[in-house]
């Protein structure tokens, strides 16, 4: 029998049929049932339509068997009872992009007495079980979500002041979150170092997936048979005592983690164990518990480093020489002549055998995405955008809630007049008038900000034993720090899908991991470089003349050679060309001067010093009106 009480055991029956990676998951959600201040769990790759089903098997396996209360159905959903071992469960709440300050914190509802001030979705209870909330995309949270993650999670206290009220309590909720894990290194590390819990979802998807009928799992009654098909695993009480630490232990914790990324991590390790040696009955944590939490979280131990300067052993000093007479060699005897050696014919060379290296498997990845030298968080995640732009041009992006009003454009109707009821609430010589809108009721949209600048960037891969990286840095570190939409039109790699046409690929910004491969492609033969400029030149229209939502600058480089050798007719027809010559380069010059025509676009052709038809960069800059930079970057070990 254990040391310590359990809420409930789980059954054979309940762990029979369900995939390891359920498992692996679930057992980190007991976790952090059992130690709620180990932090938040990041979900990397998860289906953000399973995230509900897994904060509402938390809430019922943390809020069993304790009292658990509910602010209403508008906000809060209590986890059904099925999953857990009896008793009600805790609260679960949603949070969206849509969400502002107000909403998390101190919020009007209306009631059977008019409008009241109810605390918001992330003031807890002190009385109740833990809340669980669940951010089901981390990388599309508004940035009110986004400050109160980093603000709560892990805190002492929270206190907020607010239409004169003053609320403080003990932050206490299990915060679930899912990213996508191509995007998680776009993140600030601040942010996701508040979430040190993490589960790989490349298998928990389909695993998940199939333990459901129709996979409706947004609606409550499919999201129940997902969370009764869950097994039942043992946490502990939070009054029970715990275990304590040995030294073997903290040393073991704090040598898994890298110094350089902070303590939430090796806490949170720490905190795991502590719990799985609470489940197992341990009365202490010893190293085996701290090395079976590394591997539930994916945690690798770090590369060992060299020893300091001072920590390597000195140096001996060299024995002091002692001088010795050395005797004169002796003078060699007289030697007869040697016969001349008679030419015999070369023993035949063995075949030498090239020994074959075993092939490496694909090295595992890191839970971690941040601690990659490849990560690139964008600046200023953790603040509001900019807003630079003028007026006309910010009321194109879609809704994401609403915010005070600044002037008379775009104004929320609805929001509006309920602020204009809550200031009726708050201000008792308001009530005897008529419901009327004030100045400082006006509510106006928040809307997603459009990208103020773009880059059009056309790639020639046809140019052969040549690296453009240098030349083309400076653009891409500028697209980087304005935060620029871009579009890349690339040509004339092997693996195109059809060698005559160019391929188009818009992403949101610079980080977005699509532009990888662009980068890195083989030569291919064929070079339609009319047909990638009149792509690029409708790409710059589009940015240009798209509705209100026009950029402010529209940067366009263009990387190549100038040697086009398919005519435009060719690509759009899809035929191959017969008897080319300059027809290439001539559709491409023309395309190209209907781009010189376009305001607010700054052009630069990026060249390669060759021998060979070095007018074709002069002339397609000037029909372009750009600025020509000619890279003499060679290709390490290319031919001269």
């Amino acid at each position: 029998m254990p040391d310590h009480p359990t809420a409930a055991a789980p059954t054979p029956a309940a762990s029979v049929g369900i995939p390891s990676p359920v498992t692996r998951a679930l057992t980190v959600l007991a976790c952090l049932a059992t130690e709620s201040g180990a932090g938040g769990v990041l979900f990397l790759g998860l289906d953000p339509e399973l995230l509900p089903a897994l904060g509402a098997w938390l809430a019922a396996h943390s809020g069993a068997g304790r009292a658990g209360g509910t602010r209403g159905a508008d906000d809060a959903t209590a986890a059904g009872a099925g999953a857990g071992a009896g008793g009600a469960g805790a609260v679960v709440r949603s949070l969206g992009s849509w969400l502002g300050e107000e909403e998390l914190w101190l919020r009007p509802r209306l009631g059977d007495d008019g409008f009241r001030l109810v605390p918001g979705l992330l003031v807890e209870e002190p009385d109740g079980a833990p809340p669980v909330v669940l951010v089901p995309d981390l990388c599309q949270a508004g940035p009110a979500v986004v400050r109160a993650a980093v603000t709560l999670i892990g805190a002492d206290a929270a206190h907020v002041e607010m239409h004169g009220h003053s609320l403080r309590w003990h932050p206490r909720a299990h915060w679930l979150a899912a990213v996508d894990r191509a995007e998680a290194a776009r993140l600030s590390p601040h942010l996701l170092d508040r979430f040190p819990l993490r589960v790989e979802a490349e298998h928990l998807n389909d695993a998940l997936w199939s333990l459901g009928t129709d996979g409706f799992w947004d609606l409550p009654a499919e999201r129940d048979v997902l969370v009764r098909a869950l097994p039942t695993l043992p946490y502990v009480e939070r009054d029970v005592s715990r275990g304590a630490l040995s030294a073997a232990a903290v040393r073991e914790a704090v040598a898994l983690v890298p110094p350089d990324t902070g303590m939430r991590r090796a806490l949170a390790l720490a905190r795991v164990a502590r719990a799985l040696a609470a489940r197992s009955g341990a009365p202490g944590v010893d190293p085996d518990h701290i090395t079976q939490a590394a591997t539930l979280l994916g945690i690798k131990p770090p590369p060992l480093r060299p020893p300091a300067p001072q920590d390597r052993p000195p140096l001996r000093p060299p024995a002091p020489t002692e001088a010795v007479d050395h005797p004169e060699p002796p003078s060699p005897a007289p030697t007869e002549p040697t016969p001349t050696p008679v030419a015999r014919p070369a023993p035949p060379r063995p075949l030498t055998t090239t020994p074959v290296t075993p092939r490496t498997p694909a090295p595992e990845r890191s839970p971690y995405p941040e601690d990659s030298p490849d990560a690139l968080p964008q600046l200023g995640s953790l603040r509001p955008p900019g807003r630079r732009r003028g007026a006309a041009r910010r009321l194109h992006g879609r809704p994401t809630g609403t915010m005070r009003a600044r002037d008379v454009h775009d104004l929320a109707l609805v929001p509006s007049l309920v602020e204009a009821a809550k200031s009726r609430l708050l201000h008792p010589e308001l009530r005897a008038e008529p419901l009327a809108l004030r100045p400082v009721d006006l509510r106006q949209y928040r809307r997603r900000p459009e990208a103020a600048h773009a880059l059009v960037l056309l790639l020639d891969h046809s140019c052969r034993d040549w690296d453009p990286t240098a030349a083309l840095a400076p653009h891409l570190r500028w697209a980087y720090e304005s935060n620029a939409a871009v579009t890349v039109v690339e040509f004339g790699h092997a693996n195109a899908d059809l060698d005559l046409c160019a391929e188009r690929v818009r992403v949101p910004s610079l980080l977005d991991p699509a532009l990888l491969d662009t980068f890195a492609r083989a030569p291919g033969t064929a070079s339609p470089l009319a047909h990638a400029l009149d792509l690029a030149v409708h790409e710059l229209r589009r940015f240009l003349r798209k509705g209100r939502a026009v950029v402010d600058e529209a940067l366009f480089v263009v990387v190549t050679d100038g040697r086009g050798n398919v005519p435009l007719d060719a690509s759009l027809r899809g035929t191959p060309p017969s008897g080319v010559r300059r027809e290439g380069v001539d559709d491409a010059l023309r395309v190209a001067a209907t781009a010189a025509t376009l305001h607010r676009v700054r052009s630069v052709v990026i060249a390669p010093d060759l021998d060979q038809y070095p007018e074709l960069p002069v002339e397609l800059a000037e029909a372009l009106g750009a600025t020509l930079v000619v890279a003499a970057g060679r290709v390490p070990g290319a031919p001269a």
